[in-house]
């Protein structure tokens, strides 16, 4: 017998299905194709319905927490002797006879060391004792392939086989303590593998309005009602137990998120002008986020383009200049509520390049870099040894500093985790926090 419909609406002669109780499991090709359709918030059912329908109690009270992370990573491998420029070595003058930095260009850290000149707005935060570099980061046996270098700096290790981030696992080792759904989130289009767990939901989103749950266009007017059936089909299914339960908490989560995203973030205004690049926004969003009352404790965005095998001097200008703008503004804004000393930035890249220029004024993959952090938690200052440029490792520089110092400092005296719940190993850690 053919389906029945119902026209809610002549004008458009739209087909209406009637909502009929799930009395037994989809199959699970119809559960994935019919079923799972978040995209990111659209309508109005409140969170506390869903709440109430899956049934599985109201989470604790959802606060701001007042010590998050930004992990900001640098893809491609920026060059760290370029942004970090030792400028009384002539060594490095020698060795880039046509990308090196003037010492009279160059923003004077110390005497011995300065920044890119076109990192000016994150010189200001230097000024203002906000920011530490630790130089020479890198760890053993280091590996020269984006892929391979990006997942070891992801995982925090070295084994292959590792399939989980070392931010996923800090998620799965406070998943009881912290049910937030917003105690973390990745600004972007894709997860990073940094924040990959086995069992805590991360939101990833481009911008707040887009975070919303995409309905059928086609089924205008329906929205609201589709939404309700929705939520309750999933509760049905999380019912049932096996993986469509885990399927069915997952898109259940995802849809709350997007209620008590654009509910709490809805009063934001920014308190600073960022500029018009797509990191400013995505900090922006970051802005919108660990403002607002979500518990948001890790948020990660990714900028690219530094792979400078060619043309390096401009195209790394540009980026730096996109980069320090976008920090500066961001803890401007920050500033202005008095929120700058809550939010610790970390900045990292994958690896560093080579000391010497290349025939296309460039450099090529290397090694150890140097890794910033910024905020009015840190204790400024450099840390970590400067790698000679006298000592080589067949033309790359030696690191000094395992990035899992780090990452147990920040784990440790931020954070406040065990980094052995989470990096697997003991790392000594450094004295880079207030």
């Amino acid at each position: 017998m053919p389906p029945r419909f119902e026209h809610v609406n002549p004008a458009v002669d739209e087909p209406r299905e009637r909502a009929q109780p799930h009395t037994r499991a989809l199959g699970r090709r119809s559960f994935i194709t019919k079923g799972l359709a978040v995209v990111g918030l659209g309508t109005a059912l409140p969170a506390a319905f869903v709440r109430a329908v899956v049934a599985e109690g109201v989470p604790p009270g959802v606060t701001a927490k007042r010590r998050v992370l930004l992990v900001l990573q640098l893809g491609g491998g920026n060059d760290g002797l370029n942004t970090v420029i030792p400028y009384r070595d002539g060594a490095y003058f020698t060795a880039r006879p046509r990308i090196a930095v003037s010492a009279e260009a160059a923003l004077h850290l110390n005497d011995q060391l300065a920044l890119h000149p076109s990192m000016a707005g994150i010189k200001a935060l230097w000024d203002k004792q906000q920011v530490a570099i630790v130089q020479g980061v890198g760890y053993p046996n280091p590996n020269r392939s984006h892929f391979r270098a990006m997942e070891i700096w992801h995982t925090a290790s070295l084994a292959e086989d590792e399939r989980t981030g070392w931010l996923g696992r800090l998620l799965d080792a406070t998943h009881h303590e912290q049910a937030a759904a917003w105690r973390a989130a990745n600004v972007g289009s894709a997860l990073p593998p940094s924040l990959i767990a086995q069992r805590s939901f991360v939101p990833s989103l481009s911008g707040v309005p887009t975070y919303t749950l995409a309905s059928d266009p086609a089924a205008r007017g329906q929205s609201a009602r589709r939404v309700t059936d929705w939520v309750r089909l999933y509760a049905e299914q999380a019912a049932l137990g096996g993986a469509l339960a885990l399927v069915s908490r997952a898109g259940t989560q995802a849809y709350e998120s997007t209620l008590d995203l654009q509910r709490e973030t809805a009063s934001y205004q920014p308190m600073a002008e960022y500029p018009n690049n797509a990191l400013a926004t995505a900090l922006k969003t970051c802005a919108q986020i660990v403002t607002a009352n979500l518990g948001t404790t890790i948020a990660y965005v990714t900028t690219g383009g530094f792979d400078t095998h060619a043309g390096q001097a401009n195209t790394q200008t540009a980026l730096l200049q996109g980069v320090s703008d976008a920090v500066a503004a961001f803890y401007a804004d920050l500033a202005a509520r008095e929120m700058d000393g809550d939010v610790l930035t970390v900045m990292w890249t994958e690896f560093g390049r080579r000391v010497r220029e290349n025939g296309s004024g460039g450099t090529d993959h290397g090694t150890a870099t140097p890794l910033f952090l910024f905020g009015g938690g840190v204790q400024a200052g450099v840390y970590g040894e400067t790698p000679s440029l006298a000592s080589l490792d067949q033309g790359d520089l030696k690191f000094n500093t395992d990035f899992r110092s780090v990452y147990a400092t920040l784990l440790a005296r931020w954070l406040r985790v065990d980094p052995r719940d989470v990096l697997q190993g003991s790392f000594p850690e450094l004295p880079l926090l207030r």
